[in-house]
């Protein structure tokens, strides 16, 4: 019989060798009611994992930080820093698994779906402080080579001419490239292609007779540390990366500096050096790992929404340029909207955007290069909206006249679906093209909107749609339900944004991030400074709960389901916090209710 559950994370993540080596090493202990199990400041040589009673952790001051209850694990923080600062009792008589210190850090080591779990939880626990000064050490000792080096790497035959590879690396941008010659791969990188010239080498010269054939190399499975080591001790910037000792790409010093100091800052030079439509779907499949490991470590969502948002701006603005041609682009104006005009999404979801054009432009040959941009979209991994929300549809792309009519029939209709359409609409941004055809579709659409305290209050109504849902929520919270997954978009996410939005239109706010309008609202004495704040902080919060259980999605090769999130798997701290945003939450639509006059509605 195992003597230990695996049926939970991150122990579920663990390999049947590594089960193996923990059924052997586990123990389970007994504690009586009030016995201590971690004193604060002694060493500890365990990570307990409680099978069965209720663990209660008291801070510096003797009050109860947490509790912890089956299957919560306690004291990581004390794995890195040899002891606990706090204290844990038994609050109710409880048996506990005892996880040898030692074998958890070699798990952690070896398995990195594992220590990603732990280190996760460090980050949100430890002070930001703590956070900083670690996370580059962090990267550094657990990123692989694969993470950072070129797979897109330049090659050339060694037979070429000098001045023909001259012509190559301007094209291509590159400052160093593989050569092939006599099965053999040498390197000649910029520097070497300088000095070449300055000593007035025939440029008609084949460029093998320059190339450097003694390489020193690594496995893509190394450590970035280890490659940082190789190369200071060979004096070099540069190694060969292998594959099954195939030569596949090169590591540059540049490129594991850029990587532990922020991947977005390689990701945004590939983006601008990027010249194709495969070079781009390579870049927005490598994000969704940017983003995993800046999250591990201690990045927040609502750090890590506003940073893909300039990203995923880029990388749109990239795409159509490519796929438009320039008077095209001219004439037109992309829009992304939703969350990703707000800058609150992180992970790709589907499609939220739209095309405006001058009145003179061909649509039908726009309406083609608009279908291959969302087709396009689709191969980059952002899913087709399932609302038809995207420029393939001729709704979403149309003249600036058209869409000025648009606008003025939501208004007037003031149906679900327009008010839908006006809402999402609301949140636009332009990410390429002509901008003031964008502000000139708003502008009429606030004249419509201007005093029309009906539209107001139909629309600001929304917020009112999931209540059944919340009380639901509630329920499985209190442990009163068998289902423990929730839609944290429903439950928190939607009352928030929706009812911010809503009185920003009332109050004439122009910002379209959820955050600068809470600010721009509590200046204008619309909400108090103390629920402006309180509100910020509650949907921080469910982004990055909602941040968590996209990535766990990720993490298990699943479809990302962002939303759903299974209350089993957070720890009791995370639980609280939880109810805590979600009664902020409750106090924001009260708010809201009030404003619009919905509480008799």
């Amino acid at each position: 019989m195992d003597r230990f559950n695996f049926n939970f994370a991150p122990y579920n993540t663990l390999t049947p060798t590594e089960q193996k080596h923990l059924q052997k090493q586990v123990q389970i202990v007994f504690f009586d009611d009030n016995a201590p199990i971690i004193t604060a400041g002694e060493p500890m040589d365990a990570l307990y994992v409680v099978i069965k009673g209720v663990v209660k952790e008291l801070g510096d001051d003797g009050d109860v930080v947490a509790l912890y209850r089956t299957n919560d694990s306690f004291e990581t923080r004390a794995l890195f820093e040899n002891v606990s600062p706090h204290s844990f009792i038994c609050a109710e008589q409880c048996l506990v698994y005892a996880l040898p210190k030692s074998l958890i850090l070699n798990l952690i080591s070896s398995n990195v779906r594992f220590g990603a779990y732990f280190y996760t939880g460090i980050a949100e626990r430890l002070s930001s402080i703590t956070r900083h000064e670690g996370h580059e050490l962090s990267q550094l000792f657990h990123a692989k080579v694969s993470d950072a080096f070129h797979h897109d790497t330049l090659w050339a035959d060694g037979g070429m001419s000098l001045a023909k590879l001259a012509r190559l690396m301007r094209e291509h941008k590159a400052k160093s490239v593989l050569v092939r010659h006599d099965d053999k791969v040498g390197l000649i990188t910029e520097a070497i292609f300088r000095d070449i010239v300055a000593n007035g080498a025939d440029t008609g010269g084949a460029i093998f007779a320059h190339a450097n054939f003694g390489l020193v190399g690594i496995g893509g499975d190394d450590f970035l540390f280890n490659a940082l080591l190789t190369m200071m001790n060979h004096r070099i910037q540069r190694l060969v990366v292998k594959d099954d000792g195939r030569i596949v790409g090169i590591l540059e010093q540049m490129d594991i500096l850029a990587y532990l100091s922020s991947h977005s800052h390689l990701v945004a030079e590939r983006l601008h050096r990027a010249d194709s439509l495969d070079e781009l779907a390579k870049i927005a499949h490598s994000m969704t790992q940017s983003i995993s490991s800046l999250q591990a470590s201690g990045m927040s969502a609502v750090q890590l929404a506003r940073l893909m948002q300039v990203l995923n701006g880029q990388l749109f603005e990239k795409a159509w340029q490519m796929i438009a041609p320039p008077e095209m682009v001219a004439k037109t104006c992309l829009i992304v909207m939703g969350s990703e005009g707000r800058g609150e999404q992180v992970l790709k979801t589907d499609q939220d955007n739209a095309l405006i054009a001058d009145d003179d432009v061909d649509m039908n040959a726009l309406h083609e290069y608009a279908v291959k941009f969302s087709d396009t979209l689709d191969k980059f991994g952002y899913p087709p909206c399932m609302g038809g929300i995207m420029v393939s549809n001729p709704k979403w792309c149309q003249t600036v006249s058209d869409f000025k009519r648009t606008v003025a029939h939501w208004c007037k209709s003031a149906d679900g679906e327009s008010l839908m359409d006006m809402a999402i609409f609301l949140d636009a941004r332009t990410v390429a093209g002509k901008t003031e055809l964008l502000d000139e579709v708003k502008r009429h659409l606030n004249a419509h909107l201007d005093k029309d305290v009906g539209m107001q209050m139909n629309f600001a109504r929304a917020i009112m749609q999931f209540d059944e849902h919340n009380r639901g929520f509630f329920a499985k919270m209190l442990g009163k339900a068998d289902n423990h997954k929730m839609d944290v978009k429903k439950m928190g996410l939607f009352p928030v944004v929706h009812g911010v939005r809503a009185l920003a239109l009332k109050s004439g706010v122009d910002e379209t991030s959820t955050f600068e309008r809470l600010v721009a609202l509590k200046n204008q004495g619309i909400i108090s400074d103390t629920l402006a704040k309180d509100t910020a902080d509650a949907l921080g919060y469910l982004m990055n709960i909602r941040l968590n259980a996209g990535l766990f999605y990720v993490r298990n090769g699943e479809p990302i389901s962002p939303n759903q999130v299974d209350t089993e798997l957070l720890s009791t701290l995370e639980r609280d916090l939880l109810k805590d945003a979600l009664a902020v939450v409750k106090r924001f639509k009260h708010e809201v209710k009030s404003q619009f006059g919905l509480h008799n509605a």
